[in-house]
């Protein structure tokens, strides 16, 4: 549009645009989630535990309060490669992850696969209740990509690691790390920062089997795969991934595993959390039901 034909361009018509404009970013402005507060202190959080919701007082000076610099790095990164392995390099949104699950929850015809980032869920534990809806997950969507534009990813991590529930009750890295292992968060070692990322897609029901310090099949496939990752990213020397295989079992070798053999072909299948029908990675495995057709086989045989 040249200089004339933008004079003669109604104003009725311009201003009724601006002020749809206005609107719009301010109908944003009031739906993104006060994302900004997490650069002036402390804030209040809700948490629902099973004995119902608390609100806590969650930040940095206060008590359960850990600076990511006094928590073992390797927990660190296997809690991003095991919930978020973009995490350096998206806006506070996985858009490759949304694609791939949206293809895949029409493939199952059912929402059975997430693509929340850690952006994601600081802004969700923080500001915005467990209810699911659409306008839930726009209004996080929203408080994502802010967050990301005005705090480090040291600074969000931070929050997360703080703020994440590793079991009913036990909120934080640190409490995480005194109560399953009864050490402090710096002193964690590879092996338990993949045990408890083990633990963050369902910390009700993973941690009890936690405390009984023994993989499931799923956990021993699971486990391997955040410590291959590790080493394909360079968080960890081929030194360090021998050893954290060797006794990746609480002190036992993971299944499949061979001295100075490579494992990583066999764990490549991502892991999909199917909401009701989570596989167990500590404990014991669920007894598997028998096929239709296989019992009326075995019945037939034994007439």
């Amino acid at each position: 549009m040249d200089l004339q034909s933008f004079k003669r361009f109604p104003r009725n018509i311009f201003a009724a645009l601006l002020a749809i404009l206005v609107l719009g970013l301010l109908t944003l402005a009031c739906m993104t989630p006060p994302v900004w507060q997490l650069k002036q202190g402390s804030v209040s959080v809700v948490r629902w535990p099973k004995s119902g919701p608390q609100t806590f007082e969650v930040g940095p000076g206060r008590e359960s309060w850990v600076s990511i610099h006094n928590v073992s790095r390797h927990v660190i990164n296997a809690i991003v490669v095991a919930e978020d392995a973009r995490f350096y390099e998206h806006p506070g949104l996985d858009f490759k992850e949304i694609r791939s699950s949206i293809a895949f929850n029409m493939e199952q015809k059912r929402y059975a696969r997430g693509a929340s980032t850690i952006t994601q869920q600081v802004v969700k534990m923080v500001f915005l209740g467990p209810e699911k809806s659409i306008f839930r997950k726009f209004r996080e969507a929203l408080g994502a990509l802010v967050l990301d534009w005005i705090l480090g990813k040291d600074d969000i991590l931070e929050w997360y690691i703080n703020l994440v529930e590793f079991g009913d009750g036990v909120f934080g890295i640190k409490s995480a790390a005194d109560h399953f292992f009864e050490t402090t968060p710096e002193l964690l070692t590879i092996q338990d920062g993949a045990h408890l990322a083990l633990v963050l897609p369902s910390p009700n029901r993973f941690s009890r089997g936690l405390r009984q310090k023994h993989l499931t099949e799923f956990g021993h496939r699971r486990y391997a795969q955040i410590i291959e990752e590790m080493y394909k990213l360079n968080f960890i020397t081929s030194a360090l991934r021998e050893s954290a295989l060797a006794t990746g079992d609480f002190g036992k070798p993971v299944e499949g595993y061979n001295p100075n053999e490579s494992i990583k072909d066999e764990f490549i299948d991502p892991y999909v959390a199917l909401p009701g029908d989570e596989p167990q990675p500590f404990g014991k495995e669920p007894p598997r039901k028998k096929k239709r057709s296989q019992s009326r086989t075995e019945n037939t045989g034994k007439k």
